[in-house]
């Protein structure tokens, strides 16, 4: 009992201390800015020749900012690995936790983090919607939109924490691929944000009523974002069982 109180203790320490940071405040608002951008300048024409609020388009929205909202994270990530940080691990150290513990909190806060992010997202696209089409029905883009972001924070994230506990830079690294990945976005089922193949894969399904095709999930795409999220998963462990390796050498 006495260690799950002092890991709230400390998730809500971290927590404060990166949320109340301008840093985090600019970034937010870049992200609503950026989200704002993508939807009056790109998907208000409709993502491959479908209305501006169907799913896909909605799905490719959520593409073309995953990279803004991923490259926020990771910025936070790279900092729990910067010098200045392990300053601050000497006061938190003093708290009875394992190395993967604190794996673990650093980890939940950069949920949250990620979940403020996307909430931006959507709500500018909510706003969006409402605004300038009076649309308000998004029971069925619920799951799609999951699909597609979840992924995208859990592999970033274990590779964020693996390729940082190596060396600092390898996260920045990460970041610059992620820019990549935003420009060059492939149109498979395996493009990781998702804005590359939501754009072509309607343009290959026969229209339907209303003149554009049906919502309908490809397998390949389905088997893909579970790849992804499996592969974030085994990153997080072999980062945990590096942790506890280093403690018991120590």
């Amino acid at each position: 009992r006495g260690g799950c109180r002092s890991m709230r203790k400390l998730f809500y320490y971290e927590l404060r201390r990166v949320l109340f940071r301008w840093m985090f405040l600019a970034m937010l608002a870049v992200n609503g800015m950026y989200a704002w951008y993508v939807l009056t300048t790109d998907l208000i024409r409709g993502a491959a020749y479908t209305a501006p609020f169907s799913i896909w388009s909605c799905c490719a929205y959520l593409g073309k900012t995953m990279p803004a909202a991923s490259i926020t994270v990771l910025l936070i990530l790279c900092g729990y690995y910067s010098k200045k940080q392990k300053q601050v691990e000497i006061l938190t150290s003093a708290a009875p936790m394992t190395g993967a513990q604190h794996l673990l909190i650093r980890s939940g806060v950069l949920a949250v983090c990620f979940i403020l992010v996307s909430a931006v997202i959507m709500a500018v696209a909510v706003f969006f919607y409402s605004r300038f089409f009076q649309f308000y029905d998004y029971a069925g883009y619920i799951l799609p939109g999951l699909l597609l972001i979840l992924p995208c924070f859990v592999v970033l994230l274990g590779a964020g924490h693996l390729l940082a506990g190596v060396h600092q830079g390898l996260c920045y690294i990460l970041i610059g691929i992620c820019f990549a990945a935003a420009l060059y976005a492939p149109d498979s089922a395996w493009d990781l944000f998702g804005s590359g193949y939501f754009a072509a894969y309607p343009l290959t399904l026969a229209p339907g009523i209303g003149g554009e095709p049906a919502y309908q999930m490809q397998t390949e795409w389905a088997v893909a974002r579970g790849m992804y999220l499996v592969a974030g998963i085994l990153l997080l462990g072999l980062k945990v069982r590096g942790t506890k390796r280093k403690l018991t050498m120590a």
